[in-house]
């Protein structure tokens, strides 16, 4: 067979074939001059007569991310090995140019299995779905499979940082990272311990004191390339002032910024609303519905960057460790996974603002900030501090996002918020997209003090702690969904939801997001939201959220019903014999206990037989 990249002569053939291909409905459609541009990532297959009967291409997301992209077969050479063989000559290709991870998307699934493919979820590719498959009218009923091809790491990509004044020589001249590291527990307890082979890590960063740190602290003590990812989920754009620069003074080599608040109010935080969960009775689950989505792009960079490890700054009492290490192990277990918290001597935040003034990395966290925080478009979290004592109040100083209800304005403020089968689409009548739907919620409901809690809550690794909370939008939102259901989910339905939300939030509180079970309750939610439709106006004052109204052209309740006025509607004569069959239990119980004789154990005592003081 003759397998061989393409010439600008073999244009024309490629774009007949994708193009009749396409027309099925089975490839996208190409131009000529996107073919051109990329015609160096193109293979064609010829037969004898010198016709282009298959052709493919390689479609680079980053040097070690490639998808494989317009393979198309003409009908008369199909089933004669022209694709599967194309496919292998992809492959070489891939491996040639030092790619890593090779995925498709594709119907023909068997197929891609055959060549050494498995099956995937298309969501470990964020940057297929949300740069082209986000523009597709398909992608709600996408029935394409997403299949991955794991390639081998050229040894030649191996790195090493540089040796520089803050770091010490600890390192074997051969491998930085297969000598025996020393450690020191707190208790003076001298302990060795053989750190595993790293040759690139990505790291979730924050640019915060933790964060920062590890950024030289793995490069000390592993002695690999660091990557530092930090997701935009609208913590403020603050936050990503000289990011970049900070990371890369810390000694990263590369610094990656994503904007995720589109994604994180569509995926996650709405399906999540529209579940209704609440983690004992309070808490709207801000920090818990972050960690998957920043864990899920962390796993796909890793991926696309060829590195063969993951890191995160939680400590090891926290929940946060087990939110990203589970999505690291459900996403991809091949990575190796680095905590320091649960590796270094750092015991103290006082610690580790020394270890970075020992390294000269910049901080801008001083022994002054007491508290820890956590902030994203859905909530800020306070935690330390005072707080650490259950008896203390919190101080109105601490608060960062929400006015106190008492300094709150003296009138109140209507809001409406428009909903489409459970999804907010406008606020006051204003078409908005999902974050903005957020932030726009954000900033009424902190105007006017909705959303602070302060809550002891059971931490999924056995202890308590006290978190302070502002979640104004969301509370806002929870209440507008919880009225329009009332109005139209029927009361077996909606009572086995509300069951349902109590396991949801444990299971998103545990970090279990892309766990079978919450996917699969999540489908019977989507079910119950097709009706959710309408408008519910809401009254806004000094920390409460107060209904003013409530409209669903969907909606179950009936004036004309619940008045009783149509009597072929509700006959009030059928009661007698509803409560009849409704209490028969009871009824057949108390009949077995007055027989013979008997009284029902609810008899009324005989008080003649008291006798008066």
């Amino acid at each position: 067979m003759n397998i061989r990249p393409a010439r600008p002569e073999d244009i024309p053939g490629i774009l007949t074939l994708v193009n009749d291909h396409a027309r099925r409905g089975d490839l996208l459609p190409r131009t000529a001059d996107s073919i051109r541009d990329t015609l160096p990532d193109w293979l064609i297959a010829k037969d004898e007569a010198g016709a282009i009967v298959a052709c493919g291409s390689l479609y680079f997301y980053s040097p070690a991310l490639a998808e494989v992209r317009s393979l198309a077969v003409i009908d008369r050479a199909k089933g004669g090995g022209w694709g599967s063989t194309l496919v292998k000559g992809l492959i070489i290709e891939a491996r040639r140019r030092g790619v890593v991870t090779f995925f498709a998307l594709t119907r023909a699934v068997s197929f891609f299995q055959r060549a050494g493919f498995h099956i995937s979820d298309r969501q470990r590719f964020p940057e297929k779905v949300w740069r082209d498959c986000v523009n597709c009218p398909l992608i709600d009923r996408c029935d394409e499979t997403a299949v991955v091809l794991h390639l081998t790491v050229p040894l030649t990509h191996s790195y090493r940082p540089p040796t520089d004044d803050r770091r010490p020589p600890t390192h074997c001249p051969t491998h930085p990272c297969a000598c025996p590291t020393i450690t020191h527990r707190p208790q003076g307890e001298r302990i060795i311990m053989t750190k595993p082979a790293v040759n690139k890590v990505v790291l979730a960063y924050s640019g915060g004191l933790d964060t920062s740190v590890i950024v030289p602290w793995l490069r000390e003590n592993y002695g690999c390339e660091v990557i530092c990812f930090c997701a935009n989920i609208g913590q403020g754009d603050h936050e990503f002032e000289g990011l970049e620069a900070k990371g890369l003074a810390s000694g990263a080599s590369k610094v990656i910024i994503e904007d995720l608040r589109h994604e994180f109010a569509k995926d996650f935080l709405f399906p999540m609303m529209q579940a209704g969960a609440v983690y004992e009775r309070r808490y709207l689950l801000g920090t818990s519905v972050a960690r998957p989505l920043i864990a899920k792009w962390q796993v796909a960079v890793a991926e696309a960057e060829g590195a063969d490890a993951v890191a995160h700054g939680c400590t090891g009492k926290g929940n946060d460790q087990v939110r990203f290490e589970l999505t690291y192990q459900a996403l991809n277990p091949t990575l190796k996974v680095i905590a320091p918290w649960r590796e270094w001597e750092i015991r103290s935040r006082e610690d580790a603002l020394a270890y970075a003034r020992d390294h000269n990395v910049p901080v801008t966290h001083t022994e002054k900030s007491i508290y820890s925080r956590d902030a994203n478009m859905w909530h800020l979290s306070h935690e330390g501090g005072i707080l650490e004592d259950p008896a203390n109040e919190p101080e109105e100083a601490m608060y960062q996002l929400s006015a106190s209800p008492e300094s709150a304005p003296d009138e109140a403020e209507i809001v409406e918020i428009t909903f489409e089968q459970g999804t907010p689409v406008a606020v006051n009548g204003v078409q908005l997209p999902p974050a903005a739907v957020v932030q726009t919620l954000n900033r009424l409901g902190a105007k006017h003090g909705i959303g602070r809690i302060d809550l002891v809550e059971n931490r999924l690794v056995g202890m308590k702690s006290r978190g302070v909370y502002e979640t104004p939008g969301g509370t806002i939102l929870y209440a507008a969904h919880r009225e329009l259901e009332s109005l139209c989910l029927d009361r077996e339905t909606l009572h086995f939801k509300e069951q349902m939300a109590l396991r949801y939030a444990e299971l998103v509180y545990y970090g279990m997001w892309y766990h079978t079970l919450r996917e699969s309750l999540q489908a019977f939610v989507t079910e119950t939201q097709k009706t959710i439709s309408g408008w519910v106006k809401l009254k806004l004052y000094k920390g409460n959220v107060i209904v003013a109204g409530r409209y669903s052209p969907q909606s179950l309740y009936r004036e004309d019903f619940a008045t009783f006025g149509q009597e072929d509607v509700y006959d009030q004569a059928d009661a007698k014999g509803f409560i009849t069959l409704f209490g028969l239990q009871m009824k057949v119980k108390a009949m077995m206990e007055v027989s013979d004789g008997g009284r029902t154990r609810y008899a009324a005592p005989d008080y003649s037989k008291f006798k008066r003081d």
